[in-house]
């Protein structure tokens, strides 16, 4: 019998939606001639449903019927059916599967993108206008809320398949001591896992970077017995950019590179309206999201005046009292920014020399230097333990 399994990742209210209710499911293995599939949505019919198939072994024709069947009944209802994480092999099985004069359930190649359309969906309520941009922070912040439990949940079934492990509860709490041990979030180990091939039955899950010396950062001071967290690092790099431009408001954003969308992981000055506003943002509505797409330093003169603010972003940062700010994009290793830190004034025409300028492009490169060194060392080892425990669990 196929080994298939189905996690219900998130079922909430969402009002807007015809149905009033958003569920995320997540499919896991080969489901075969489909009686589970089938038994699984049975009870899904009066929601706007997301289904995950990118944990599936294959999709047989079988069950792409039942996902055309369900779709065109929900659609009758203004249900909607989206797919997520579709390969081209499982396309072209729901393709050759449609019926005749069938539109079929939306197909979307991530689940970030199934839940903007969700959301997007819910925020015009009926009135057939897209969501403003007052909107956007709240739909971002549900988006990455929804990922992150579908990416957990994805890691939940992987460990379970992988590994033979007994149930979706061990391996969710295989991979909590896990996230614990290394001082990980829990979703940044779950999709560490998700993007990783899997070892070699004998082998070990990732090589060993822990013991490799983090590269030599300037405003850390002296190198401790103990490497500092990212959250104390960003802190460290916060203040450090501050001290150079003599500001007393300052943030830094790190890139979500799902969605290309920037999260604010540090700040000092900043007043709570601007932190929620900036909480998490798209990359085009402020000068950090143009650093973020064009690699190169920004400098606002006058925020009142600068024409790369859309007016939400604008009245928050005035409310801030900021006038004139620069952003300054963290390399990558592959070239592209990982973040983005800025620093306020509450003046328009801030002058910057260029011995500050320097010093912010040298704070950058050592930043994404240490954030490369971070992440190869602390998620790739948290892979190899990881793997040994779920071995012998």
């Amino acid at each position: 019998m196929p080994n298939f399994s189905c996690r219900v990742v998130l079922d909430l209210d969402m009002p807007g939606l015809p149905a009033g209710r958003l569920t995320v499911l997540a499919l896991y293995g080969d489901p075969g001639v489909g009686t589970a599939l089938e038994s699984a949505l049975a009870g899904r019919r009066e929601t706007e449903l997301v289904v995950d198939l990118g944990g599936l072994d294959r999709l047989s024709p079988d069950a792409a019927e039942i996902l055309h069947r369900f779709a065109a009944a929900g659609a009758a209802r203004d249900r909607r059916l989206r797919l997520a994480g579709c390969s081209a092999d499982t396309a072209a099985v729901l393709a050759r599967a449609r019926p005749a004069g069938s539109a079929g359930p939306e197909l979307h190649s991530t689940v970030p993108a199934a839940l903007a359309a969700a959301v997007i969906r819910a925020a015009r309520s009926g009135t057939g206008a897209a969501p403003g941009a007052a909107l956007r922070p709240s739909a971002l912040r549900l988006r990455h809320r929804l990922l992150g439990q579908a990416g957990v949940a994805r890691a939940q079934g992987i460990l379970v398949e992988r590994y033979g492990l007994r149930d979706l509860r061990t391996a969710d709490t295989l991979l909590r001591g896990v996230a614990r041990t290394h001082r990980l979030p829990r979703a940044v180990l779950a999709a560490s896992l998700a993007g990783t091939p899997a070892p070699a039955p004998s082998g070990p899950g990732a090589p060993e970077y822990g013991r490799h010396a983090p590269p030599a950062v300037g405003f850390l001071g002296p190198p401790g017995d103990r490497p500092p967290t990212r959250t104390a690092f960003l802190d460290a790099l916060r203040d450090a950019v501050c001290a150079v431009t003599r500001a007393r408001m300052a943030d830094v954003q790190l890139v979500d590179r799902a969605d290309n969308s920037l999260w604010l992981t540090s700040s000092c000055g900043c007043p709570a309206a601007f932190v929620r506003f900036f909480a998490v943002i798209d990359a085009g509505t402020t000068a950090c999201g143009a650093v973020a797409r064009g690699r190169e330093r920004v400098v606002v003169d006058d925020v009142v005046t600068a024409a790369c603010f859309d007016e939400d972003a604008r009245a928050v940062l005035l409310a801030a009292h900021s006038r004139s700010l620069q952003s300054t994009p963290i390399p990558g290793a592959d070239g592209r920014p990982q973040g983005v830190f800025s620093t306020h004034h509450t003046r328009p025409g801030h002058a910057y020399s260029a011995a500050e300028l320097d010093a912010l492009d040298r704070i950058a490169r050592e930043a994404g230097a240490w954030l490369d060194w971070h992440r190869a060392t602390t998620l790739r080892g948290a892979l190899d333990d990881l793997h040994r425990r779920a071995r012998s669990a």
